[in-house]
């Protein structure tokens, strides 16, 4: 019959209503029909609907439609176990039981298991005791103990499921049942059944047996974590010697690829038989087709050897074609596979498999199963040993001393035992003392009544009478009743007129050390079976407990005797007091056993000891004064005996002056007369309540980790709080509770120190601990059942109270509206049990070891691939390097990484010192193979240093840091013909320099006189080494109070900078005119410093990630899979400690954070690692953290969690947990408060640095501007009021404090790190633009605050990891400040302690001067030009993960760049003329406003600027008089929209419009209106579709407008960088972004680009070629063209600096910025005509590519140079061992003697072998290879043709012990080796002629060198004709460079205030044609990829027409093309 889901849910459910009900009624099934629908239980093992939600008729939409049908019985079911529960408590026990059978219930068919049972007995098995240790309804217990098979045994049988146990019950009322696990077995059976047989559980379930789980033998450890297994092991331990286990188990069993459960099962027992059911065995009965077998074992622990079947059965194979798994037995013997039918397929994991069929059903099964099992039965049980005829086993302990009878057959009998039970003996001492009372003996959950107890209680209580089994000593009555019904059953005993007595269980009698009972020890232990909330001291018993109503029993803080009084009420009895002398029962140390132990019955016989007596023996005891022999034992004994039952007696006759009577703890009341039920209520005349001491006290427990100020706890039977925690102690101040609320704070402090020991435990350990996680079960049940879920709103607001609530409120989650228990209930969720076991290669092992441990780890490795040491390491050769300086191996990827220069010396002098240690030493010291590896580890080292960096190639920069002083000293004692002392002063990055014979060159030749001061040579010096210029001043005049009015003296001022621009320039020629020798120096300093990073290739593919759900984030995300670079990107970042991810949007930053997060926390490399991300952002960070690890215990900020009144809990929650991460906002990492300490020393630090530069200032005087002093001075204040209030505010909140220090982060993930760029630094350089504020942000600071608090911790850079896509958003200056945050060691070890010693390295600052106000030159200065562009870019890549879109792989569109040069218009035209006045004379009339002030003078090229932008954007943003013009920039951009608009009408595609400049502003005129008038007035496109995003005031409605944009219901949207560029997904539909005007940033351009740009555009991918058309709009003669190439040639330089492919050293970053607007000579060159400016300007470009071009040529020279040096050396030491290889051969070819077919005859002689043939010498040979030990010497042993032969000695290490191999060398000119040196050992022949063959190689040899000498000497006249070569435009460069210098004098000339003067010549038109686009035919010259890679940004020229392609513009702006300012 098929398999009924719904007919076996409602026999289920039938079976658990009358099973229920019998319990209620305390009955047994009564008759036929009860015994029938009980028997129709088939368990939930094919029901697993029953997991589903089915609490209300809305669950029914969660439902699958194969399982709907069951939906109505599974709420049926619930409701019926509800209303049989007595709590909540005891409902969701039930249901956890059954759902978590719903994985092995799976009930074999009777047909089956008749089978089996009818076998046995044909087989002559006869069953006295019987054991089902899984029991289920009883399947076996039926089919065994039928009629008339075996009428007489004894049954035991074991139930989990707390259900099926009652069925259980019911059904077998004459067993013995126990609802436990198996392992609950009592150790007093084991060896004590005949038989067990059952189907058992299959899984890789763990099972909590702590001896099993300790054992030494590794099959008992393995078999705790497979219950299959462990029920194996378990039974035989179980069976007698012979017995039978028969079990039906999964195939895994036979087939598991570990043999160590089936040898250890073999080596115990015989193999019977195993028979393979078919999979369809359980189909009917359960609903499942699975492989099962039928196992039979004979314990035989004699047994000496395996047979040939049991040799079979350990073995596991796998067929290679099918890769299905079996087992060598079934193989051997395929008739013991039941079946009709066998084919490959999967099983239900889909896994290949044999699938068996047997077409006649469960009866055909059992029929061929009968017949198997007579058959395997007959030939292989063996009867005599099962009839204890057989093998005697061996003893398990030496027997006792006594006299032993001899037996008198050879019969194996059962150890001994001890004839009663621990319980029953227990039961039966307190029954002596109170005979004539009922005793009611407290066992688990019920009270229980045996012998004539259970007799009289059963005829009075009217319940069930039965048997429990007494050890051997047979069986006794009994009859109970459940704990909780005692207020039922107890006044029936006492108006039946019987005296009773209450015993608790005094303790499990399983962990007693002894059987000796002694009365005042009973009640100290307390009970293990029913663990107690918490271990608090008894009450009083005059204290007043509050009830309600009724007793409590589970609450019992000290379980104990106790009784009922005549009123009703329970009265626990003080705490018997001891006697003095009395030795204590437990003891921590371990105690003799005692020899000799008195009975009762002989106790009595010994007369009453005297006073004396019981004083002297009495003081004995085993811990400090034992007796000395048997005697004093005896006696002790006797007096500690008499001395208890003194006491007791005293007690009793106290209590019976109260009518109490108290025994050895037990209460027995007086219960004469009518029993009167009285409510329970304080007597009057009880003793008054003792007053409990509330005011606050030392805490009297020991301090956990989980301890702090705020944790509630119990001290000594109290709640409260701590505070002022240390790790020593704490204050405990207790709290006023009403009864009722503290035993509910006792249990919830219970519950959630359980959960914090539990947690921790597993954390540490990375191990299970079941019984505490039963422990918190049961606890939270308790809680629950009594006070509701932790999350009522009852309990929320008590449990918060404790600093830990939110812990305890998070063993809570919500699903489907009600709360369910977290994970951590069911299993560990602090680590991962999935373990790789073994791997096929070297390669994967080393991958599974990185995964693991996150380093190499060879032992583990070997086990793993089952590998030698040795060969292990040469497997992994060029993977793995031995590291001296760690002591171990590490991956390449590490090993060569980083600073490899000093790694190699660091490692080379290690070697040198190693090798001097053993130097003199004549043996082995050991160290030798490693100082080998270490070599070899060196010259990788080397070999992977980078290319030195050659002095041609160097661009030097006078004042660099690292140069000694010694070299400035001797240029400038060179320069100024005098010795001149230079000194510099690292903390406070100062130069002083000095001469004491001053000569005319300082005086005269380098000196400027102001008016005020004169400024010598020297001084100059110091502003060239600081690259500053001095700010001389003079006087135009007097003020009203007489004083000087100082301008500064723009010519003195230029004089300086012309002289120190002398001095700094001439540097570098001075350098090139030094000796060869003094140059490779200074390159050998610099490549040591800067050439020495290198950037693996960081490979992360071997990483598995083990806790990562990827079904999680496939359902929600649609990630399928981890990128390749997402990988890499992870694994850079653990093998760092941290770093820079910097991935382009959209390429999977998110996830890397969250897995390298995980990935830090699981292998150690971080304890509690913190995200913090953009407030729109973190929230989807913390929701993909939580989908890729649902088991991880992350913390989320939410809003309310920085709430005032929530900070300092949330603080406080960081700190005392362990999580495996926390998340928050940017905004709110600002307000974690930081450590004081930190804060102190960062900013004392920089107040140092400040004082420091204000003493050079103040030193310097008056050549110095006051703005620097002033700035300096206010900087200083700042810092030093910063410093004030930290330190008042620790002083303050000294012990209230929670910083950042304090919480234990110790790794921060930066997501948009870029938002943190703007941190403070000090300089010197207050003039340069461009620098951003000094000042910094305190967000910055606060971030820097928290990482050097973990760079402190750690001793290491990094500590932090940066995310973002433009790291790098505007200049190279941000990279200081990326390196002042994650790199401080590594800039120190570069001399750079601040930004000015970056800068002087790194940068050069260029100076452009313009007109103020006066019509005067200033200067401008500015960090424009970038060297030694490599080695910086090498710097930031070592720590950098930089990936594209592209490089990611990612499926977005290519933005396609088309350029609008827009004509200007008659109006631009006039303005444009103005703008150029403007910028000359700097009167602000012209342009129609007020004059500028003294503030905006200083700011007057930045207002240029900007009225440039405006006039370019529209005239009407200057002045909404202007009028329109359809031929402006808006008439273009709304052209483009409309055509974009109506082309992809159909698919209502939509378009980005961007525009900083003319946003939205409601009521006035701004450009975004006015295109949009345009598209509704002139193309008819609906207003609707156009919207502006500043119309969205609220989050909602910018959700609505993104929304209503993917849809296509809005097609145009417009928007600024900031308010649009990010956090807008509206891709869906973009076909087009259009840009009116140009951001600042390229950062900022990207991010706009980016709207449409990105993954999720459906439009463009599908109907415009994946391409997202990008619109620049220019107007020409403005600055647009200009300002977009600028950003192109950022973004282009950026991108090669993150991609480490700079091809230029030189970078130039262009002279425009936010800040200060444009260079004041390109602005003017754009705008007008100014020959002399524009002349400027392409001088500066082309020189700057000349030198570029300069500098690239000299890097070829000198890669060809060192190239030729190196195949000069080659070739030089080839030829040299080519001239000694050919002398070595003609000396033997000489010599040797040769067959007739030319092959050599063996001449060898040994020095220790008098023999001379080959056999004898062969051996001998193959002796010393075995025996010798040279210790690392060579050492001769004979020769061959003249040649010595000699033997050496290598130590090797081999399964852990060291040992010797031998290598034979033949020595020549070379040591010539054949087969690597090692000798045949099996042939004599060959092992003799080994040397003859090393001498016949040399030939192939000398080939080989010949061959390599050739190929190179082709090389060398290609080489040397490079490096002949010269540089032909040295002489170009230098003319140049003097008429750029002649240039700048005729400006500095020309340029005049009088405004009637033209400046310059006038331009001429060019010859060509207006309105055509110039396709550049330049020079071969001009086309240079050397003037490409300068990286200056061009001016775009006039084009009239409509579109040029990007690329284009980039290509005219890179051949220098420049056309502004007239017409092409």
């Amino acid at each position: 019959m098929a398999y009924n889901k719904l007919q076996t849910m409602r026999d289920n459910i039938n079976a658990i209503r009358l099973a229920l009900r019998i319990d209620v009624e305390h009955r047994y099934a009564e008759n036929t029909l009860e015994l029938e629908i009980l028997r129709r239980y088939a368990g939930f093992g094919g029901l697993k609907c029953i997991l589903n939600d089915a609490n209300e008729l809305a669950d029914a939409a969660k439902w699958s439609k194969s399982d709907i049908e069951l939906f109505a019985p599974t709420i049926e079911l619930r409701r019926l176990i509800h209303d049989y529960s007595k709590n909540d408590k005891e409902f969701t026990a039930y249901m956890d039981s059954l759902k978590a059978s719903v994985l092995t219930a799976f009930y074999t068919p009777q047909p089956v298991i008749d089978a089996l049972a009818d076998s046995l007995k044909s087989g002559g098995v006869e069953i006295r005791r019987f054991l089902e240790p899984s029991a289920g309804q009883g399947a076996f217990i039926d089919s065994f103990l039928r009629n008339g098979l075996y009428p007489s045994a004894e049954a035991m049988a074991f139930e989990k499921d707390l259900l099926t146990g009652k069925i259980l019950s019911a059904l077998h009322p004459s067993i013995t049942t126990e609802i436990s696990g198996f392992e609950k077995i009592d150790p007093d059976f084991e060896g004590y059944f005949d038989v067990a047989a059952s189907n058992i559980p299959f899984g890789d379930f763990a099972v909590a047996d702590p001896k099993y789980a300790t054992s030494k033998e590794i099959a008992y450890r393995q078999s705790t974590k497979a219950i299959h297994n462990y029920f194996f092991l378990k039974a035989l331990d179980s069976v007698r010697e012979g017995g039978i286990v028969a079990f039906i188990t999964s195939q895994g069993v036979m087939n598991a690829a570990s043999p160590f459960v089936r040898m250890e099962l073999m080596r115990r027992a015989d193999l019977v038989g195993a028979l393979r059911l078919p999979n369809n065995t359980f189909s009917d009965n359960a609903g499942t087709d699975t492989g099962s077998d039928l196992i039979l074992l004979q314990k035989h622990t004699g047994k000496k050897a395996l047979s040939a079947d049991e040799e079979f059965f350990i073995q596991s194979i796998v067929d290679r074609d099918t890769k299905v798994p079996n087992n060598k037995y079934f193989a051997a013997f395929p008739q013991n596979v039941i079946c009709t039918e066998a084919k490959v397929g999967t099983d239900q994991f889909g896994k290949p498999a044999v699938i068996y069929k047997h077409d006649g059903g469960v009866e055909g099964i059992a029929h061929d199963l009968r017949n198997a099992l007579g058959e395997t039965l007959k030939l292989r049980l063996n009867l005599e040993l099962y009839n204890n005829k057989g093998i005697t086993p061996p003893t398990p302990e030496p027997p006792a001393p006594e006299t032993v009878k001899p037996r008198t057959e050879n019969r194996v009998e059962k150890p001994k035992r001890v004839t009663e039970t621990h319980l029953m003996q227990q039961y039966k001492e307190m029954k002596k003392k109170h005979p004539d009372a009922i005793l009611l003996f407290r066992v688990g959950d019920f009270y229980e009544m045996m012998g004539v107890d259970a007799v009289k209680a059963s005829e009075i209580l009217g319940i069930t009478l039965t048997r429990r089994r007494n050890g051997n000593a047979g069986s006794i009555e009994l009859a109970g009743f459940p704990h909780h019904a005692l207020d039922t059953y107890l006044p029936k005993l006492v108006r039946a007129g019987q005296r009773v007595a209450i015993c608790e269980q005094l303790e499990d009698p399983k962990l007693r050390n002894k059987e000796e009972i002694k009365p005042t020890e009973i009640i100290t232990p307390p009970p293990v079976v029913e663990p107690k909330p918490t271990p608090t001291p008894p009450p009083e018993p005059s204290k007043e407990i509050g009830t309600d109503g009724g007793p409590d029993y589970n609450d019992n803080p000290d379980p104990r005797l106790f009784t009922y009084n005549l009123f009703g009420e329970l009265e626990p009895i003080e705490k018997p007091k001891r006697q003095p002398r009395q030795p204590k029962v437990q003891k921590e140390k371990p105690k003799p056993t005692p020899k000799i132990e008195i009975s009762d019955a002989t106790a009595k016989k010994f007369r009453p000891l005297s006073e004396k007596e019981l004083e002297f023996y009495g003081s004995l005891n085993w811990e400090d004064n034992p007796p000395i022999n048997g005697f004093y034992e005896t006696m002790m004994s006797i007096a500690h005996r008499q001395m208890a039952e003194m006491e007791a007696e005293r007690q009793a006759a106290e209590a019976a002056k109260q009518g109490i009577i108290t025994e050895n703890g037990t209460i027995i009341e007086k219960t004469e007369g009518n029993f009167i039920p009285q409510p329970r209520v304080a007597k009057a005349a009880t003793s008054p309540p003792v007053e409990r001491d509330m005011s606050p006290r030392s805490f009297s427990e020991d301090i956990q980790y989980f301890h702090h100020n705020g944790s509630m706890v119990v001290d000594k039977g109290q709640i409260g709080f701590l505070s002022e925690v240390r790790k020593n102690g704490a204050t405990f101040t207790p709290l006023a509770l009403k009864p009722e609320q503290e035993k509910r704070a006792i249990l919830y402090v219970t519950l959630s120190e359980t959960y914090q020991q539990l947690y921790h435990y597993e954390a540490e350990t990375h191990e299970e601990n079941a019984d505490m996680r039963e422990h918190l079960n049961q606890y939270y049940d308790e809680f629950v059942g009594k006070y509701g879920n932790l999350n009522e709103k009852r309990n929320v607001k008590f449990i918060l109270l404790d600093a830990n609530g939110r812990d305890a409120l998070a063993l809570e989650r919500g699903e489907n509206g009600q709360f369910v228990k977290a994970d951590i209930f069911d299993h560990p969720v602090a680590f991962a049990v999935d373990e790789v076991t073994s791997v096929d290669t070297p390669m994967e092992a080393l991958s599974a070891s990185l995964n693991k441990y996150g380093v190499v780890n060879l032992e583990y490795m070997g086990g793993l691939v089952d590998m030698e040491e040795d060969k292990l390491v040469e497997s992994l050769t060029g993977h793995i390097y031995y590291n001296p300086l760690v002591s171990n191996y590490e991956i390449a990827d590490r090993f060569i990484a980083g600073n490899v220069v000093q790694k190699a010396e660091e490692v080379k002098a290690w070697i040198d010192r190693e090798e001097e240690r053993i130097k003199d030493f004549p043996g082995f010291d050991g160290i030798e193979p490693f100082i080998d590896l270490s070599k070899e580890s060196l010259k990788a080292l080397e070999e992977a240093t980078p290319r030195r960096i050659t002095f041609d190639e160097l661009d030097f920069n006078f004042g660099e840091r690292w140069i000694p002083t010694g070299i400035y000293s001797a240029y400038m004692s060179n320069l100024y013909a005098t010795d001149v002392k230079i000194v510099y002063s690292p903390s406070m990055d100062e130069y002083s320099c000095e001469s004491r014979h001053k000569n005319m060159k300082i005086w005269e030749e380098y000196c400027v006189r102001g008016q005020y001061r004169t400024y010598d040579g020297l001084h100059l010096l110091k502003h060239a080494l600081h690259n500053t210029v001095p700010d001389i001043k003079k006087s135009i005049g007097k003020d009203d109070n007489g004083n000087d009015i100082k301008v500064p003296d723009a010519e003195a001022i230029q004089l300086a900078n012309t002289k120190i621009d002398e001095i700094r320039n001439g540097f570098s020629e001075w350098l090139e005119a030094q000796s060869p020798e003094f140059k490779e120096r200074l390159v050998d300093l610099y490549n040591r410093k800067f050439n020495c990073f290198v950037r693996p290739k960081y490979d992360g593919s071997h990483q598995t990630f083990p806790d990562l759900n990827m079904k999680l984030l496939g359902d929600r995300y649609g990630i399928n899979s981890i990128y390749q670079s997402q990988k890499d990107c992870v694994w850079m970042l653990n093998q760092n400690g941290g770093g820079i991810c910097d991935f382009e949007v959209g390429c999977g930053k998110t996830l890397i954070m969250c897995i390298a997060a995980h990935e830090m926390k699981r292998l150690g490399l971080a304890h509690k690692p913190m995200i913090i991300g953009l407030k729109a952002n973190v929230a989807e960070i913390a929701m993909t953290y939580k989908t890729a690890y649902p088991n991880a215990r992350i913390l989320f900020a939410d809003a309310k969690s920085f709430s005032a009144e929530n900070r300092v809990a949330f603080f406080n929650n960081i700190r005392n947990n362990d999580y495996d991460c926390v998340i928050m906002s940017h905004d709110q990492f600002g307000k974690i408060p930081q450590s004081p300490e930190i804060q102190l020393e960062i900013l004392q630090a920089e107040l140092d640095t400040v004082e420091e530069n204000l003493e050079v200032v103040r030193q310097q005087g008056k050549d110095v501007s006051r703005g620097m002093l002033k700035g300096l001075i206010k900087r200083k204040e700042n810092l030093s009021a910063k410093l004030a209030t930290i330190q008042y505010e620790m002083e303050q909140h000294k012990d209230q404090m929670v910083d950042f220090k304090q919480m234990g982060i110790d790794h921060i993930f930066v997501d948009e790190s870029h938002q943190f760029k703007n941190l403070m630094f000090n300089t010197r350089h207050d003039r340069v633009a461009g620098l951003g504020n000094p000042e910094g942000s305190q967000r910055a600071l606060n971030l820097l605050y928290a990482i050097r608090t973990i760079q402190e911790r750690t001793g290491k850079d990094l500590g932090a990891t940066f995310l973002s896509g433009t790291t790098i958003s505007n200049s190279l200056t941000e990279l200081y400040l990326l390196f002042k945050y994650l790199r401080p060691k590594a800039l120190e070890r570069q001399d750079i302690r601040c930004f000015d010693a970056w800068a002087a390295i790194f940068a050069k600052k260029t100076t452009d001067y313009e007109f103020n106000v006066t019509n005067s030159i200033v200067a401008k200065e500015r960090f424009r030009y970038f060297i030694k562009v490599p080695e910086l870019a090498a710097f930031y890549n070592e720590i950098t993960d930089y990936r594209t879109a592209e490089d990611v792989g990612v499926d977005r569109p290519k933005k396609h760049e088309i350029f609008h040069n827009i004509p200007p218009t008659p109006q631009q035209e006039e303005f444009i003329q103005k703008l150029m006045e403007f910028a000359k004379t700097g009167d602000a009339t012209i342009l129609g406003r007020a004059p500028l002030s003294e503030t905006e003078e200083k700011a007057k090229m930045l207002i240029a600027t900007d009225y440039a932008r405006k006039m370019a954007l529209d005239m009407r943003m200057i002045d909404p008089a202007y009028g329109d013009n359809p031929n402006n920039k808006a008439s273009h951009c709304a052209r483009v929209i409309a055509e974009y608009y109506q082309r992809y009408n159909t698919q209502r595609g939509s378009q980005f419009v961007f525009s900083d400049l003319g946003t939205y502003k409601p009521g006035e005129w701004n450009f975004y209106s006015e295109v949009k008038r345009k598209l509704i007035e002139d193309y008819g496109i609906p207003p609707h579709e156009i919207r502006f995003i500043q119309e969205c005031k609220t989050d909602r409605a910018r959700q609505a407008v993104i929304k209503a944009m993917n849809d296509g219901d809005v097609r145009v949207l417009f928007g600024s960088t900031s308010m649009l560029g990010t956090g807008v997904n509206a891709q869906k539909r973009c076909v087009a972004i259009h840009h009116a005007d140009a951001p600042w940033r390229p950062s900022d351009l990207d991010q706009r680009n980016g709207r449409g740009e990105r993954a999720g555009n459906e439009i463009a991918k599908i109907y415009a070629e994946n391409n997202v058309d990008v619109h620049i709009y220019a107007v020409e003669k403005s600055l647009d063209s200009y300002k977009f190439n600028l950003l192109q040639c950022k973004a282009t330089f950026i991108s090669q600096l993150k991609r480490g492919a700079l091809g230029a050293r030189t970078i130039d970053e262009g002279a425009m910025d936010e800040k200060s607007g444009m260079n004041y000579s390109e602005y003017m060159a754009i705008l007008s005509g100014n020959t002399d400016l524009l002349d400027k300007a392409k001088l500066e470009k082309r020189i700057a590519a000349l030198e570029s071009e300069r500098k690239s040529f000299n890097k070829g020279r000198g890669d060809a140079e060192f190239r030729l040096q190196t195949i000069t050396h080659d070739i030089a030491n080839n030829e040299a061992a080519i001239e000694r290889l050919k002398a070595d051969w003609e000396r033997y070819d000489k010599v040797v003697q040769r067959d007739k077919d030319g092959n050599p005859l063996n001449n060898l002689k040994i020095d220790t072998c008098n023999l001379s043939d080959e056999k004898n010498m062969g051996v001998h040979l193959q002796g010393l290879a075995q025996r010798t030990d040279t210790h690392g010497q060579y050492q001769r042993i004979g020769e061959v043709y003249g040649f010595p032969i000699s033997i050496i000695s290598e130590r090797t290490l081999v399964d852990g012990r060291e040992g010797v191999q031998n290598r034979f060398v033949v020595e020549g000119n070379y040591k010539y080796k054949y087969n690597n040196g090692f000798i045949a050992m099996s042939d004599t022949h060959a092992a003799c002629m080994n040397f003859v063959n090393a001498l016949e190689r040399i030939p192939g040899i000398i080939a080989q060198h010949e061959e390599r000498t050739a190929k190179l000497k082709a090389d060398v006249p290609i080489l040397e004709s490079i490096v002949a070569k010269q540089w032909g435009k040295e002489d170009e460069l230098k003319q140049l460079k003097s008429d750029l210098a002649a240039l700048d004098r005729k400006i500095a000339a020309e340029l005049a205030p009088k405004h009637d003067e033209k400046d310059g010549e006038e331009v001429k038109p060019d010859t060509q044609q207006p309105g055509k686009v110039v396709e550049a035919n330049p020079s071969p010259q001009s086309q240079s990829t050397d003037d490409k890679k300068s990286m200056v940004a061009e001016p775009i020229g006039n084009c009239e027409k409509s579109y040029i392609p990007m690329t284009t513009i980039s290509k005219y702006a890179s051949n220098e093309i420049h056309n502004v300012g007239r017409r092409l």
